[in-house]
């Protein structure tokens, strides 16, 4: 109890220190003119999101961000953003395990990821595969931290990851061709073009990347295509097509880790998906006043060389409808959706079904207050119904601060994976829970730096997690229960951007965790920083990542914590006219370290990369 009322203490003093410093920087104002080297997007601003949601902890990433990053896929990109943590076995094509704020879960089942907004998870598994989200045509990314099931619903119980990619009006070029090649014979390249007519246009983009990785279960090779295509419609409305698919192979790492823990050989067990996804958007209106109908569908075909052999599907159907509503406005939503699959290794089918619909209101109580309010009600086929409530709360200070309070619940039904297979599982399983506090204050400084310090606390309840089996029981040593406990989970993060003039960009943020009893997978300290700087032609990139107190299990499935480890980049740039070449050095100083300690090999270490771009 003391440490943890010593931790609140910190809290509202590094708070209360960074307000009155960025005080005295300056009194609020508009930014420079000037455009920066990469844009800082202000959460709160974009009215197309969900009334109440500039009341939470919303991160941006930018279109120049990415592409000033040098990261190859989704991953590799959300480590850098506060209060997310990525675990992986190495690069590009393995597996990974995403947290939020310490949830997450291995594999990641709680949280969400959308693509152009509607769900990705696998059918039967109910996780992400964050291996199959790479960023060749990738726009931006929003990352909203912590519970967020009163729009997004189930699966949302730790945070949202919504991805939007590009359309064919998003490009200046009409075309490019790039390739690349680096260490561990990794070559890439890819193909983008685009037709724009008065009413209609059209992008359409293939590539391939592979590796030889950096020991010898690190090989992965891929081909992904995607397709997007708008079009204008009479009375005002447009429909917007996306379609991705992503073919890949790799080895099972899992089987790599298995295998160390029991002293034998490891198998190389190759694994084959198939991911598609497609979407059918039909919109009318903008910003406070819009309407848009959403139907989708994702596919997943898995083969593996130990006979493993599964096809899954999500598809479903989402209404939402804005309007300004008195002194502010309300969205409210209707949706259905159907997950499942089968198992033809093991002659299983499964289907889930479940329908929700929500309202969320924002209102003006004052000239410098905002109050919000939100319920969703849920509804799956083979468990009971739920309700998630949201408030939130927003105030103008004179000084130009912007506080911001919310209380959000989210919860996760069991996914098929944990109720039904493979020995560990628990037809009993509840829905886990949880339910999240946070405030902070965020600023737009004159010089269009933005500042962003929040504090929070999640009590989460019935969170499924492996444990021993009861004595008695046959079967496997472990399975999955809910834990009996109730986890408490505090933290602090801070976060900057600044565009220092045109020619030069800084970020930093630093989260601090107490993950409670519930220690796996979670990251007690991490901070993280970034420069950019345009000479003439020249764009060069850094970033350090530094992390301490890491917690998760060895392969005696013992929980250890792992050695902090500081981790620099450097991308260097030169762009020719409608030609770009790029050079990428990850792990710059080459420092051995690990971030699972289940896996017999480290991280890769200093690894090189050079790309060239061709537009048209």
């Amino acid at each position: 109890m003391k440490r943890r009322v010593r931790m609140w203490w910190w809290v509202c003093a590094v708070m209360g220190v960074v307000m009155a410093v960025s005080a005295a920087w300056g009194e609020p104002g508009e930014a420079e003119q000037e455009q920066p080297v990469y844009e800082v997007e202000v959460v709160g601003e974009r009215d197309t999101s969900p009334p109440g949601q500039q009341a939470a902890s919303v991160s941006v990433v930018t279109e120049t961000e990415i592409a000033r990053s040098g990261a190859e896929n989704l991953m590799d990109l959300l480590v850098r953003e506060a209060g997310v943590w990525v675990s992986r076995q190495g690069g590009m094509g393995y597996g990974g395990n995403v947290t939020i704020r310490g949830f997450g879960g291995s594999p990641p089942t709680q949280l969400v990821v959308l693509l152009d907004g509607h769900p990705t998870q696998m059918g039967i598994m109910g996780h992400i595969l964050p291996t199959s989200y790479i960023l060749d045509n990738v726009k931006r990314i929003e990352v909203l931290r912590g519970p967020a099931g009163v729009v997004y619903g189930d699966m949302s119980i730790g945070g949202v990851i919504n991805i939007i990619t590009r359309g064919p009006k998003d490009e200046e070029a009409n075309g490019e061709v790039s390739a690349t090649a680096g260490s561990f014979d990794t070559f890439g390249g890819q193909l983008w073009w685009r037709e724009l007519g008065e009413h209609s246009g059209y992008r359409a983009q293939i590539g391939r990347f592979s590796t030889d990785g950096d020991n010898p279960f690190a090989k992965y090779d891929g081909d992904n295509y995607s397709l997007a295509a708008d079009w204008d419609l009479p009375a005002g409305w447009q429909a917007a097509f996306r379609g991705q698919r992503l073919i890949y192979t790799t080895f099972d790492q899992r089987e790599v880790a298995n295998a160390y823990a029991a002293g034998r050989p490891a198998r190389f067990t190759q694994q084959r998906y198939d991911r598609q996804d497609y979407d059918l958007t039909f919109r009318t209106g903008e910003g406070a006043r819009r309407t848009e109908i959403k139907l989708y569908r994702t596919e997943g075909a898995h083969q593996f060389e130990d006979g493993f052999h599964s096809e899954d599907y999500g598809h479903g159907f989402m209404f939402t409808q804005a309007a300004p509503v008195g002194r502010g406005r309300g969205q409210w939503g209707l949706s259905w959706r159907a997950t499942g699959g089968d198992i033809y290794s093991m002659k299983r089918i499964f289907s889930r079904k479940e329908r929700g619909a929500y309202l969320v209101l924002e209102q003006e109580v004052a000239d410098t207050t905002q109050l919000s309010a939100g319920l969703r009600y849920t509804s799956p086929s083979d468990l009971d119904s739920e309700v998630l409530p949201h408030f939130g709360l927003t105030h103008q200070l004179p000084s130009g601060w912007t506080l911001f309070a919310s209380a959000r619940r989210g919860y996760r039904l069991p996914s098929f994976r944990e109720l039904f297979l493979f020995g560990i599982n628990n037809p009993a399983l509840q829905p886990e829970s949880a339910w999240q506090y946070e405030v902070g204050a965020r600023r737009l400084l004159p010089s269009g730096a933005q500042l962003e310090l929040t504090a929070f606390r999640i009590d989460a309840d019935d969170l499924i997690v492996l444990r021993p089996r009861p004595a008695g029981l046959p079967g496997p040593p472990v399975q999955w229960t809910n834990a009996p406990e109730s986890v408490r989970r505090e933290g602090l993060e801070i976060g900057a951007r600044w565009p220092a003039g045109r020619n030069t960009a800084l970020y930093a943020n630093f989260s601090c965790l107490d993950p409670g009893e519930v220690k796996e997978q979670t990251v007690g300290r991490k901070f993280c920083a970034g420069a950019d700087y345009r000479a003439g032609e020249w764009l060069w990139s850094g970033d350090v990542e530094y992390v301490d107190r890491l917690f998760d299990y060895d392969q005696t499935r013992t929980l250890v914590e792992v050695p902090a480890f500081t981790v620099v980049n450097l991308k260097t740039s030169r762009s020719a006219g409608t030609r770009r070449f790029s050079l990428v050095v990850e792990n710059l100083f080459d420092r051995t370290y690990r971030v699972d300690p289940a896996y017999p090999y480290p991280m890769p270490g200093r690894t090189v990369r050079f790309q060239i771009e061709q537009e048209w």
